[in-house]
């Protein structure tokens, strides 16, 4: 489960695939069953897999934290790309 969020709303939220941010120590990947972390993201693109589709958004930089299969991006501000 990934939910991206800023202050002012929920930008995704549901199952996914995989996960790629930019991560201030680089990109970094993330798939199910990944153990527990937190990490700062610089500002970039974050893109995720749905059903086989990607889904890219730009942000601002945040965090992102990992826990018991649950994972969540917080961001500033963020930007759906098509």
């Amino acid at each position: 489960m990934l939910e991206v969020v800023s202050p002012s709303e929920i930008l995704f939220s549901g199952e996914v695939d995989s996960l790629v941010v930019n991560a201030a120590k680089g990109k970094m990947g993330v798939l199910h069953d990944h153990a527990p972390l937190a990490a700062v993201l610089k500002p970039g693109l974050i893109k995720f897999r749905v059903s086989g589709k990607e889904i890219s958004y730009k942000t601002s930089d945040g965090f992102l934290e990992i826990g018991e299969n649950r994972i969540r991006v917080i961001v500033e501000s963020a930007e759906a790309l098509k």
